[in-house]
């Protein structure tokens, strides 16, 4: 159990509370014989007074402690700057806006910004209004909606950002209030939305509201942190066909001040309406309510007080997640005006059947893949250089590459940071092997080995060999990606760590859809209809698109999950080191099997020269491509995947851990015993 529960637990047995599975909000009202006499008398009065004007200065009170220097305004502020950076005359949503704060504070940073502030209540906006009006910020807009449920306001593909800072724990549907942020949104626009996960002040406000006379059980009515259970948020956002970019979480203490009568409302701000309905009934017990308040600050885990009088809600634990909204059938990244740069004849399209095959099995196609891996192998080397920098000393720690890349050179950014950490990169390529060992060998690296392994089957290397074993995007052209993960454990020390990444959404149907669309404008396919051959094509490169997919696979062959990182890339199409050639094979990568089944059949001999010319069209449209701070020409929108930390846990079998060796991580420092002789 939690030290968390445990401190619960004594709370509410010296309180005489009903305790139901450990649940803070089954309690009953605070006897008068309690042992521990409350700090204050009944007379004090501050639980008295509830009216909506005490709450409201309280309200913009705490408000403005969202800034906090771990808050989720920062965090807004941040992810805006990255997704709008090099974008001008952007148009910005803040929905559940509150009195303006994230609103102006973007408008302040995105001065050429067009913003716009939205509340349900007109206290609120009105709030807004005169902020922006203090602050002399022209560029924010005040507007007043139903709920956020209902944002018929805004046109459709509207806004670029769309911020949200905790409106969703107080929607009544919140899967249709992030509907209707997908609505608003334009097509590659980005939703940043932060939610209240866990804080002390929902535990006290319970046995608060229960002490006052509530009869009923508010975990059951709803509380906003109640919409954060695990993955929730995540879900959500998916079931409306968003993807999710990024997910972090954080905590920051609430402040609420020297008086208690403002930090009762403070605290019992999510129950408000409860307690009002209470003494509308004049049913409100607000002496009692009063004790319990005295008795919470006393215990000091809920809610403490200070020297000097302040007191504070120690833990508000939020959960930020980016996410953007993908082009989808229908939308356009940019619409070739075929009518205005060639005169074509009525196209009339006729079924061309293409029967179905394993693209994994395509010589180029795998080929190409490879070549994508460079514009994620950053993100994935520093993943690995954490892992590595948690051992006292990286002489002796030895890390397994598989499925590697000569292009992306994750093993040489690996052996080259760690001179003392022995890598062995493994593929069943016998080129890319040969091309991995001609770089080894140019580079003069000692601590590097290159062998040619089916990943499926590492019976080369004994149990337990090494300390971090790596598959960049490898376990998409595996039959049975189980057996490997199977394998991956087996050679992988207990307490070692996995890292594996996977993508999840490729950006590179709107490329084959310039292409499809500039050779029908050219009358070399007018009369062929590519059907679903590039979602057919992608869906097989990207098995792990669903969510969870790999995260249930990696649990499921015994290890445990440590981290979930969803990321972005900008694929490489052309460049110093990438030939043109590389990028048509990119582009044309959706609908290959479409262009070789037209040279086949004779519909078009030369199909896949044609798209060859239509890609340098492609290269001049900047909303599909553009240029990276080393002048190369990458895609505009990024691809996502997703890059995965686990570690193989210890067990029984495993023995015991010396405490002195160089090779346990910094993090254990305690010795490790055998599963049994843990306390159940």
């Amino acid at each position: 159990m939690s030290s968390t529960a445990t401190r619960n637990d004594f709370y509410h047995h010296r309180h005489q509370c009903q305790w139901d599975n450990y649940s803070p909000l089954f309690v009953t009202p605070r006897p008068h014989w309690l042992s521990t006499q409350p700090s204050c008398h009944n007379d004090h009065g501050f639980a008295k007074d509830i009216s909506d004007e005490g709450y409201d200065n309280v309200y913009k009170a705490v408000y403005k402690q969202h800034n906090h220097r771990h808050g989720p305004w920062h965090k807004m502020l941040q992810s805006a700057q990255n997704v709008l950076k090099g974008q001008k005359n952007v148009r910005i949503l803040d929905i559940g806006s509150g009195p303006g704060g994230v609103a102006a504070m973007l408008a302040s940073s995105f001065p050429d910004a067009d913003v716009t502030s939205a509340h349900s209540t007109q206290k609120c906006v009105h709030w807004a209004s005169n902020r922006f009006h203090d602050e002399h910020l022209s560029n924010v807009n005040t507007r007043l909606v139903p709920d956020m449920e209902n944002l018929d306001a805004f046109g459709d593909a509207s806004f670029d950002l769309v911020t949200c800072c905790y409106g969703l724990s107080s929607c009544k549907d919140p899967q249709r209030a992030v509907a209707e942020f997908h609505r608003v949104l334009k097509p590659g626009g980005t939703l940043l939305v932060s939610l209240l996960e866990n804080s002390s002040a929902d535990i006290a406000g319970d046995i608060i509201l229960k002490c006052a006379g509530y009869q009923g059980h508010k975990c059951e009515e709803g509380h906003g942190t109640s919409k954060t259970r695990h993955h929730f948020l995540e879900n959500m956002l998916e079931t409306a066909n968003l993807s999710v970019l990024h997910v972090t979480n954080d905590d920051y203490p609430i402040k609420l001040g020297k008086h208690k009568d403002e930090a009762f409302k403070a605290l019992t701000m999510p129950i408000r309406t409860e307690l009002m309905n209470l003494k509308a009934r004049g049913e409100y017990r607000w002496a009692e309510a009063e004790e319990a308040f005295e008795d919470i600050l006393g215990e000091g885990f809920m809610a403490k007080q200070y020297d000097d009088g302040e007191m504070e809600i120690p833990y508000n634990t939020y959960r930020f997640v980016a996410a953007r909204r993908q082009y989808e059938d229908g939308d356009s990244a940019r619409e070739v005006d075929e009518t205005t740069r060639h005169h074509t004849r009525p196209n009339k399209q006729r079924a061309g059947m293409i029967k179905p095959i394993d693209v994994r099995h395509d010589p180029v196609i795998f080929d190409t893949w490879v070549k994508m891996k460079p514009a994620a192998s950053e993100k994935i080397v520093k993943a690995v250089n954490k892992q590595i920098n948690l051992y006292k000393n990286s002489e002796g720690v030895r890390v397994l590459d598989t499925a590697p890349s000569p292009y992306a050179e994750t093993a040489f950014s690996i052996a080259s940071s760690h001179p003392n950490t022995q890598v062995v990169a493994t593929s069943r390529s016998i080129k890319l092997v040969e091309g991995i060992n001609g770089l080894i060998a140019s580079n003069g690296l000692k601590n590097v080995e290159a062998h040619a392994l089916d990943e499926s089957h590492l019976s080369r290397f004994a149990d337990k060999t090494f300390d971090i074993v790596i598959s960049s995007f490898g376990l998409t052209f595996l039959n049975s990606p189980k057996e490997t993960l199977n394998e991956f454990y087996r050679v992988l020390k207990p307490g070692g760590s996995l890292v594996i990444s996977v993508w999840e959404d490729f950006s590179l149907q709107h490329l084959s859809k310039f292409i499809v669309n500039e050779m029908r404008a050219t009358g070399s396919m007018e009369d062929f209809a590519v059907f679903d051959t590039p979602s057919s094509v992608l869906g097989q490169l990207t098995p792990y698109a669903k969510p969870h997919a790999i995260e249930n696979m990696v649990n499921q062959c015994g290890f445990d999950l440590t981290r979930v990182d969803h990321e972005t890339a900008r694929i490489l199409l052309s460049g110093e080191n990438c030939p043109n050639e590389v990028g048509v094979n990119v582009a044309t990568l959706p609908i290959r099997p479409f262009l070789e089944e037209l040279e086949k059949t004779g519909e078009n001999k030369n199909a896949f020269q044609d798209a060859k010319k239509a890609f340098e069209f492609l290269l001049q449209d900047p909303s599909l491509v553009s240029h990276d701070s080393c002048g190369n020409v990458v895609t505009t929108l990024p691809s996502r995947f997703k890059l995965i930390i686990a570690t193989r846990p210890f067990t029984d079998g495993d023995g015991y851990a010396v405490e002195s060796i160089d090779s346990v991580p910094k993090k254990s420092h305690r010795k490790v015993f055998k599963v049994k002789d843990f306390p159940k």
